[in-house]
């Protein structure tokens, strides 16, 4: 017998009286839930009991063909109610939809057939997550329950659906945000479904990287929500996939470092204050107001601005010119927004692996994939501003980790047989981490302060010989390879000096001397042919000369003033001076290069709050400044944490 699927209880009588509730209507609406449980659990099995039956039959006659072609028209029947919208009228009820899957769950192995892939493929694309959209009833969670079991049953019978699967929750990851509460919520169900499927299918492993890498939302083309809900659930499948570790904290670093870099981009023709005012707008209408658009009052003082400028000019390019401090704003906001989030979450949802007495293993596989991914891609890329702090914060929670950061920076900035570029990436970032981690040791300091001593020591007592007088070298005969051979040295002794600025005091033992005897290194050195306070940053130079003076530990503003005046020499003539004096012809933009300090503040607001506390600010190792000695002398007067950076510069 075939049953009308549009009105399976059409023969029902009501009986129940709408004016009248009694305990009569109880019973009847009982009755109605097991009829309509009854009418489509046999429509569902005696559907498919055709199906199988004519499918397993030798020949196909003409009447089991019509047989099978009417069954399969009632397959797809059910199929389209289920894929129409919830709020269509001839939709499948959530109550409905529970029997037909509790009716296949049961029969799951007979859906294994052409005419039954159809409603196996809309089963899946069912948005469910609209069903948690409305206020959670017990029906509702009877159907999630039930959805969840029947994916999960699904690939673990029949696993050419896995793919399919997977790729249904891993993309809906960006629209599930990941909660801690214990209730049931859509988030803790796509897990538990992952998480059971991996267990039937131990192999399905290997399916998941390709459905998370199709799945990740693009870093600029997606909302702040939607890439943030996506990491977070990455974050949450480490719980119980390790194996995914490396594929998972790659995908988070490279979506990082792109974010990073755009938004660098963006910022890079702002000063401080105007990236500030940007970042972190006071009013929270005005920020979503410059994210949709120019409010309409604004709209008019644009248009008649507009007007002016074509009337002036006669150019459309003005238009486009007056939209895009708009565009930009909106575009820097959205950026700083989606990296902000990312680093936060990566840092409060791993805090609690480093904060016990011994570091976890989960601790242990984050610090060691971060350590990875920051050779790999962090340190090869041009300029990050952020994406490095997650190592940074990670790195100060126990000892035994910043010394193995600082091992691996040593050994990449002195490897001999490393690119030079690479080596100098490097130096960068040893002397920003040295000095800006709060909580490193002094042991810690002084031990790379006398490496990198011993090593400028070496240097110059093998390579000072390959720099010839001036008068030796004006014919240019001597010139080949310039000061640029030995960008090395300049590197690691602007770490030295930059590390000074931020921790002299540490490096006075509590005899008052100076520890390695650092201030007869710097007499030593500032006066050798290699003139290092001329190639380093010019504004690490000058601060570096004020402490120094202060401190009695060497007096620098003669040779600055010196190389100052061949600077100036040089722009008036340089044929007529020794080919020493300009053969390093890409010294800006070898300073560039070395004015990198990878740790310099911070300016997303919520990853700064969490990283503030390991933290050291230039406020809070700057020394109190004579502006009489710093006048004289001619060295800038900065107060801000940005003075010990070269951005200021031009």
């Amino acid at each position: 017998m075939i049953m009308s699927l549009h009105n399976p209880l059409v023969r029902k009588r009501t009986l129940s009286n709408p004016t009248e509730p009694s305990k009569k209507q109880k019973n009847d609406s009982d009755d109605h839930l097991k009829f309509s449980e009854k009418v489509y659990s046999e429509y569902v099995t005696a559907a498919l009991d055709a199906i199988e039956q004519v499918s397993s039959s030798t020949g196909a006659t003409k009447s089991s063909s019509v047989l099978i072609q009417n069954e399969t028209n009632q397959i797809d029947g059910l199929a389209a109610k289920i894929n129409r919208p919830a709020d269509h009228e001839e939709s499948i009820s959530i109550s409905d939809f529970s029997i037909v899957l509790r009716v296949l769950i049961r029969n799951i192995t007979r859906l294994d057939n052409k005419a039954c892939q159809h409603l196996v493929s809309c089963i899946i694309a069912y948005r469910w997550l609209d069903v948690i959209s409305t206020p959670i009833t017990a029906s509702k969670t009877t159907f999630l329950d039930l959805y969840s079991h029947f994916l999960s049953v699904l690939v673990a019978s029949l696993p050419r659906y896995l793919n399919e699967v997977l790729g249904k929750l891993v993309n809906e990851f960006s629209s599930v945000a990941v909660t801690s509460e214990t209730s049931t919520t859509t988030s803790n169900l796509h897990h538990t479904i992952i998480k059971d499927i991996l267990k039937y299918v131990p192999t399905s492993v290997g399916s998941l990287p390709t459905a998370l890498t199709k799945g990740f939302p693009h870093h600029l083309a997606s909302s702040p929500a939607e890439l943030t809900n996506y990491v977070a659930n990455l974050l949450k499948m480490l719980e119980y996939c390790p194996e995914l570790s490396s594929h998972i904290w790659q995908m988070i670093i490279e979506s990082s470092i792109k974010l990073d870099v755009e938004l660098q981009n963006e910022l890079d023709d702002l000063d401080d204050e105007e990236i500030e005012d940007l970042i972190n707008g006071e009013e929270e209408k005005e920020e979503e107001r410059d994210t949709i658009g120019i409010a309409s009052d604004e709209k008019d003082e644009d248009e008649e601005k507009e007007e002016d400028e074509e009337n002036d000019e006669g150019a459309s390019d003005d238009e486009e010119y007056l939209l895009d401090p708009v565009s930009s704003t909106s575009d820097i906001r959205k950026l700083s927004q989606k990296l902000d989030s990312i680093i936060e979450i990566i840092l409060t949802t791993s805090d609690s692996e480093f904060r016990q007495n011994e570091i976890s293993t989960k601790g242990l596989t984050i610090f060691n994939s971060l350590s990875k991914l920051f050779q790999t891609h962090i340190l090869p890329t041009h300029f990050t501003k952020s994406t490095q702090f997650l190592l940074f914060h990670i790195s100060q929670s126990k000892a035994e980790l910043s010394d193995a950061f600082l091992v691996m920076l040593i050994d990449i900035a002195f490897k001999v047989d490393e690119m030079v570029e690479k080596r100098i990436k490097a130096m960068q970032y040893l002397s920003s981490y040295i000095a800006r981690a709060k909580s490193l040791s002094r042991d810690q300091v002084v031990f790379v302060v006398s490496y990198l001593m011993e090593w400028l020591n070496r240097y110059v007592q093998e390579r000072e010989c390959e720099i010839s007088d001036y008068e030796d070298n004006k014919t240019g005969s001597k010139s080949v390879g310039g000061m640029e051979r030995f960008k090395l040295f300049y590197a690691a002794f602007q770490v030295l000096i930059y590390v000074f600025c931020f921790r002299h005091q540490m490096l006075l033992n509590s005899s008052g001397e100076w520890e390695c005897e650092i201030d007869q290194f710097f007499q030593r050195v500032i006066v050798t042919k290699f003139n290092p306070l001329k190639y380093c940053d010019e504004t690490v130079v000058f601060i570096f000369a004020k402490i120094a003076t202060k401190m009695n530990v060497c007096y620098c503003y003669s040779i600055i003033e010196h190389n100052k005046r061949e600077r100036m020499l040089s722009t008036r003539g340089k044929n007529n001076l020794p080919s020493a004096v300009y053969n390093f012809k890409s010294k800006q933009e070898f300073l560039d290069l070395e004015a990198y300090f990878p740790f310099d503040p911070i300016v997303l607001p919520n990853s700064k709050e969490i990283i503030s506390a390991n933290y050291i600010e230039w406020a809070e190792v700057n020394p109190t400044e004579d502006d009489n000695e710093d006048e004289e002398s001619g060295s800038y007067e900065q107060d801000s944490d940005e003075s010990i950076t070269s951005e200021e510069d031009d």
